[in-house]
């Protein structure tokens, strides 16, 4: 039984990471490619791309999300992956979104703090079994495959 509320879980973790890869992509996707493949051009010329703040907390129970930010505030932007999911926390949202947005962002702030020991994210979000590294690893593989 208890195998089988762990891969729930699981399972919840990387629905989470899947729907942060998904905005992240359409996100950064140049313009051009928006248009591609629409029908109507009118609803294309407005679109604004929004993370979905609210519907990634509601998944992540097990707080890799939370761990994942928090080690992004804990590391320097050195690529454009981790540039690209802290400028995430930046965007406008959507207003049932906000709620779950200040989640994300005091959990990049805690890791801001902690520059010094990043390993201390673990302890703030220690219902996470993974390492931030493999958290990383998974979007990168994800956004490299959808």
């Amino acid at each position: 039984m208890r195998l089988l509320v762990l891969l729930g879980l699981f399972i919840g973790v990387l629905y989470g990471l899947h729907i942060l890869a998904q905005d992240y992509q359409a996100i950064t996707k140049p313009k051009v490619l928006r248009f591609l493949f629409k029908r109507d051009l009118k609803y294309a010329t407005n679109y604004n791309a929004t993370v979905r703040w609210r519907k990634i907390l509601q998944y992540d129970t097990m707080q890799c999300a939370r761990l994942l930010y928090c080690d992004l505030g804990a590391h320097l932007p050195d690529n454009e992956l981790r540039r690209g999911f802290t400028y995430m926390l930046a965007l406008a949202t959507k207003e049932e979104d906000n709620a779950a947005l200040e989640e994300f962002k005091s959990a990049y702030f805690h890791g801001r703090m902690l520059r010094d020991n990043p390993a201390l994210c673990r302890a703030k979000y220690p219902s996470c079994p993974f390492k931030a590294v493999l958290l990383f690893d998974l979007l990168h593989y994800l956004l490299h495959t959808l």
